[in-house]
């Protein structure tokens, strides 16, 4: 049975508070959004990061490492079924040069969200960096 438009909206709402809390580099506030058990693939091979505290640990060092950025998600796809659902949606990755220039990196984003009975949240996500295609 397809999402209902109120479950859609929730979880739209919640891609919008993970998207504040990374963009505001607030580890507290994107924890809110995470299962305990979330999985993260990230764009490099080597990155795969297993539960929250793992999962906030790596974007604790990245938002100290990289003092500006963010991302912001653009068209996203809900579907799911029961209480899993799943998103796809192209991503911006944003970060800001020492001159002061934007730099936008055109992205995939993918998450599996898991329905508590009372609201959503992430279970896994994929990252992956597009690379041009020339024909």
């Amino acid at each position: 049975m397809p999402l209902s438009t109120q479950t859609k909206d929730q979880i739209i709402s919640l891609l919008e508070n993970y998207q504040t809390a990374y963009n505001h580099h607030d580890p507290k506030a994107l924890a809110e959004t995470l299962a305990q058990d979330i999985i993260m693939y990230g764009c490099r091979t080597e990155e795969i990061v297993a539960g929250k505290n793992a999962f906030l640990a790596m974007m604790e060092k990245n938002f100290a490492r990289y003092k500006t950025g963010g991302i912001r998600f653009e068209n996203p796809e809900v579907k799911g079924e029961g209480v899993i659902a799943w998103v796809s949606a192209g991503c911006i990755l944003q970060s800001i040069t020492g001159s002061g220039a934007v730099h936008e990196t055109p992205s995939r984003f993918t998450a599996v969200l898991r329905g508590t009975g009372h609201a959503w949240e992430i279970v896994q996500i994929h990252m992956s960096i597009g690379f041009p295609y020339w024909e």
